[in-house]
């Protein structure tokens, strides 16, 4: 078998994160060990299973197993893709709420944030805009100083690391009757991170405001994952040819 299959999982691990990366071949060793043990006949049963999975007298068992789990690994991968959460759950969400119990941060709380997804608003760009802020500016609904500012009616923004994410309504007056959001970005090991704040309450301004949902992942997110199943077939095959 050439050396390049045997490396072919590490390689491909190294590209993700830690945790995932951990997790995941975790269960691919485990899928490997079971896989080639229900292989083995009774007199082979003796012999370390990982240690004489490549020999040549298991060649075809090896190539059945290496491309299995490559595809397996793939397919994981594929499933895992950064989402786009599109804010409010609908078009035009990104406005003063009807009540406390409308507003965006309750909608943030029942929604699923983990590093490398996007938050999606879509909003009239000339009427207002997408401040993130700090906590302080957050709290004091400050618009004078923002870390980021957007104004062009869709704007898109990266959640790059765990933890706390402020942003605020540009428009004047609109963060104190409550266009603000927060949003908490799990941690690599899929615990919640703590921030130790409590978003502050809305007031009830008058305007009619739709309920909370999730936005399903994109198209984007979909194709992302067929074409890593794609791989993983190719990959499949090519383990088979290089053995």
């Amino acid at each position: 078998m050439s050396a390049c299959t045997v490396t072919v999982a590490p390689t491909l691990i190294r590209h993700f994160s830690v945790s995932a990366s951990t997790a995941t071949f975790s269960w691919l060793v485990l899928y490997i060990y079971i896989v080639y043990t229900t292989q083995q006949s009774p007199k082979e049963q003796h012999k370390p299973p990982l240690s004489s999975l490549f020999s040549q007298n298991n060649t075809m068992a090896g190539c059945s197993i290496v491309s299995s789990a490559i595809f397996t690994l793939f397919l994981l991968f594929g499933f895992s893709s950064a989402k786009e959460h599109l804010v409010g759950g609908k078009i035009d969400a990104w406005k003063i709420p009807s009540s406390e119990a409308n507003s965006l941060n309750k909608w943030a709380e029942r929604s699923r944030f983990q590093v490398g997804d996007h938050l999606v608003w879509k909003y009239n760009g000339r009427k207002d805009s997408v401040l993130e802020v700090d906590k302080e500016d957050y709290g004091n609904c400050s618009t004078s100083n923002p870390m980021k500012e957007y104004n062009d009616g869709i704007t898109k923004v990266e959640l790059d690391r765990p933890g706390a994410f402020y942003f605020i309504s540009g428009a004047k007056g609109h963060c104190e009757k409550g266009q603000k959001l927060v949003v908490v970005v799990m941690s690599p090991r899929g615990g919640r991170w703590s921030a130790g704040f409590s978003p502050a309450p809305s007031p009830a301004p008058s305007g009619e405001f739709e309920g909370p949902a999730v936005a399903p992942s994109s198209d984007a997110t979909v194709l992302k994952s067929g074409l890593l199943m794609a791989l993983g077939v190719v990959a499949m095959s090519v383990g088979c040819f290089l053995m």
